[in-house]
């Protein structure tokens, strides 16, 4: 008869100490905060005219988009023709552009590289205009600076 103890053979565990979480400090100065700032959904182009033109020293809306969508079908066919730009401002022979910031850097690469005819004297003497890029940026207010007098002031 002689039968081990049932507590000497498992004896009982000692209970698992209870944990208390740290203090959490709630003064200002030690709050987290946390800020996402998402991809600019625009590019924002200013462009400049170079070379003679037809008109004038005024760039007006209807050559700008000729020009524009000139340059962009040369670089891309259809597809480049496709691509919606946006004129917000003209003035003299500057135009301020925006793109979705998708397409911007086809865009950029099309106006840099497009020469076309102004319409003037024919090829070969002198009437070749094409585009500048004088700036581009995905905030406006960064690539205006400033106080916006550039793009919308006098």
């Amino acid at each position: 008869m002689n039968e081990p103890l049932p507590s000497a053979i498992n004896p009982p565990k000692p209970p698992a100490p209870k944990r208390t979480p740290p203090p959490t400090i709630t003064t200002a100065a030690h709050q987290k905060t946390h800020t996402l700032i998402h991809p600019a959904p625009w590019l924002y182009l200013r462009l400049e005219l170079y070379g003679p033109t037809t008109t004038a020293d005024e760039l007006d809306a209807l050559t700008a988009r000729t020009y524009l969508t000139s340059a962009l079908s040369q670089f891309l066919g259809l597809t480049g023709a496709a691509i919606p730009v946006d004129i917000l401002h003209l003035r003299g022979r500057e135009v301020w552009v925006r793109v979705a910031r998708g397409d911007g850097s086809a865009v950029v690469a099309a106006v840099s590289g497009w020469v076309g005819g102004g319409g003037g004297g024919g090829a070969g003497q002198g009437s070749a205009v094409g585009w500048r890029v004088r700036g581009r940026g995905a905030w406006l207010g960064g690539l205006v600076g400033g106080d916006g007098g550039d793009l919308f002031g006098e």
